[in-house]
């Protein structure tokens, strides 16, 4: 490996980690994104363009107080679209030769999470988070650091490759809320092959699986319930209590996973209730995540939630609704000749090389693999495996940053070939 590349890695991978901002909220990253993807001399495409439907927006005091964290910023391109929340960017390289078209995904979100200091190396090395509450614990600070060399590696082989390149800079896969936006804009229509990854996910250090499946459907929803208010010691019968509804609806939510043709999840993530102690509580709120080995099951799941919460809300005589803030479609590995022909391109990599690796959780990249199929197109997903400090979403974690080079090099290797001129 060029040293000079793996140097870069490293230090993009570090840049990025003290930015770590949350889905919607990935205004500085994008900023940066955008402006080394121009001085490569790719087409940018960003804002309103890439996106369609946005799930799960922030609420409007946290994006006032993040583009307050980034107003001092001016970079040299239009940013109020990436300031509303349009955030992410789409790198085009066009060879100007007939081919095919490639889609590479490199998701840019970080988690909400705040980083701890003691013994941790980020901190100790100096590239720790400088975001309060967010922090870059799931590797995708490593996903936009291959992202952007892999785009300057491809711009350097241009002339022996045909076809279109599509760099896709993702936000807010956490809570699996970009990619469906991304795909709904359109910028997948006319892709002919989709390859996105991970660093981690139970991959081995220096160990590359060249196909992931066991990705779970999965509903992300807000419920509210709407009661009324009254005096709680003169006039209780007055009240209609919003708490109590969203209780019983919490507990029974619990019972619903029961399926024999595959696994279900269901979680309630966050419950807020009630103003006083002495008032009966007129409102309640609900996060809650269902997940579904298949999609039928993630639906019929889905079904019985909203029938559970009608119930709980007719037992107290509560109004509710709500709102969907997420969601992914399962997807399950297929080993074809489309992976055979990327497991055996691979193999004369350094690496310990597997396959068909099952997840066992969610991830919205599952929209554009199958978009591309759809279409008649090929997706494969791989992981790059790495040694943990902490497990994802860990306020401790971190990975060896041998993973960067082992995914620059597998997406360099796979698309040079795919588009190689004969």
């Amino acid at each position: 490996m060029n040293n000079e590349i793996t140097a870069e890695l490293i230090r993009l991978r570090r840049e990025f980690h003290q930015c770590a901002e949350t889905g919607w909220l990935e205004f500085e990253t994008t900023f940066k994104i955008i402006t080394y993807l121009k001085k490569l001399g790719l087409e940018v495409k960003y804002g309103k363009e890439i996106h369609g439907e946005r799930l799960g927006l922030p609420d409007k005091e946290k994006i006032t107080a993040h583009r307050k964290v980034v107003e001092h910023m001016r970079p040299d391109f239009g940013i109020e679209e990436i300031l509303e929340c349009y955030t992410g960017a789409v790198g085009i390289l066009d060879t100007g030769k007939p081919g095919p078209t490639v889609a590479l995904r490199f998701d840019i979100d970080s988690n909400g999470v705040e980083e701890v200091q003691e013994s941790h190396r980020p901190f100790e090395e100096g590239f720790a988070s400088k975001n309060k509450g967010m922090m870059h614990a799931c590797g995708h600070d490593g996903h936009i650091a291959i992202g952007l060399m892999v785009a300057k590696g491809l711009m350097d082989h241009k002339d022996h490759m045909k076809g279109r390149i599509l760099c896709i800079f993702q936000p807010a896969e956490e809570g699996v809320r970009g990619a469906k936006s991304i795909v709904e804009s359109g910028i997948f229509d006319n892709v002919e092959y989709c390859l996105s990854g991970h660093i981690g996910f139970g991959g081995k250090k220096n160990q590359i699986i060249c196909g992931m499946g066991g990705f779970y459907a999965t509903t992300k929803l807000d419920i509210h319930f709407y009661g009324q208010p009254a005096h709680a010691g003169a006039y209780p019968e007055l009240g209609k209590n919003a708490l109590l509804a969203g209780a019983n609806c919490a507990l029974n939510l619990h019972t619903l996973p029961q399926f024999s043709g595959g696994a279900s999840r269901i979680n309630v993530g966050v419950f807020q209730a009630g103003t006083a102690r002495n008032i009966v509580p007129s409102e309640a709120r609900m996060e809650i995540e269902t997940r579904g080995e298949s999609q039928e099951i993630n639906d019929d799941l889905m079904n019985r939630v909203l029938k559970m919460i009608d119930a709980s809300a007719k037992m107290y005589d509560v109004g509710w609704e709500t709102k969907l803030v997420g969601s992914a479609p399962a997807y399950h590995y297929k080993k074809n000749n489309f992976q055979a022909y990327i497991f055996n391109l691979l193999k004369d990599m350094d690496i310990e090389l597997s396959e068909g690796a099952v997840l066992g959780g969610s991830e919205d990249v599952t929209y554009m693999m199958q978009a591309v199929e759809s279409n008649g197109g090929q997706a494969l997903y791989f992981v790059f495996g790495a040694e943990l400090s902490a497990p994802h979403h860990h306020n401790r974690f971190d990975f060896s940053e041998e993973a960067l080079e082992n995914g620059y090099k597998c997406y360099m290797k796979t698309v040079t070939d795919l588009l190689k001129t004969e």
